[in-house]
């Protein structure tokens, strides 16, 4: 399995053509925000690793659970963080309203909705061309391009129990649907490294029960 893995990549190598491949897709960021302090936190309390570590992978697998939901795939995981794509037959607002019950879905955890074990999110979505990086399992597509770059981005820069859109995905958003509105949300535009101005908006969940998800 390893010969043939370094073999596959040895010839994407040589063949140009391995790297045209492309697709316009969603992109979704899933994180698990205050993931450093916990841990430390857990460190000065000398709690064992499988404290945090438990916490993290009820995150992963409770976010994973709605990307499937919603029809997405699931590209992988980065340490606290989620990747997945969705394909341009989902409806947008679907992938917004699959952040705000990932997110929302956390409440109702007795052992992880308070206090310093509380689970929080933010989430970031985009959309654009996007060509294929994956080299060792070829059933994967796994996204590369400006817009995953400037999604990670994005995600860094929303505020906890926020969902960033893009203005390319804003704009896909509303052309499906042109009289949606967001109660509580924000343009904002900034200068990010390697991308250049970049506008987006953030959008704050609202964590009432029984209510919309998206306030």
């Amino acid at each position: 399995m390893k010969n043939d893995a370094l073999e596959r990549a040895l010839t994407l190598s040589s063949n140009l053509e391995a790297f045209t491949e492309s697709r316009d897709l969603y992109i979704l960021f899933i994180d698990l925000c205050d993931s450093t302090s916990f841990k430390q936190y857990c460190l000065e309390q000398k709690m064992p690793e499988s404290v945090w570590i438990q916490r993290q992978m009820i995150f992963l697998s409770r976010a994973a659970y709605f990307v499937q939901r919603y029809s997405g795939t699931i590209i992988k995981t980065i340490g606290d963080e989620l990747l997945a794509t969705f394909d341009m037959t989902i409806d947008p607002l679907d992938i917004v309203n699959c952040c705000a019950e990932s997110s929302n879905s956390f409440s109702n955890l007795r052992m992880y909705n308070k206090g310093k074990f509380r689970i929080t999110t933010r989430s970031s979505i985009d959309f654009g061309e996007c060509y294929n990086g994956q080299i060792i399992q070829p059933s994967i597509f796994d996204p590369i391009g400006t817009c995953v770059d400037r999604c990670a981005r994005i995600n860094k820069k929303i505020d906890p129990e926020h969902i960033g859109l893009s203005d390319d995905f804003h704009a896909v958003l509303l052309q499906r649907h042109p009289d949606i509105s967001f109660g509580s949300s924000s343009e904002r535009i900034e200068e990010l490294r390697g991308l250049g101005q970049v506008v987006y908006f953030s959008i704050e969940l609202s964590k009432k029960e029984n209510e919309q998800s998206i306030k």
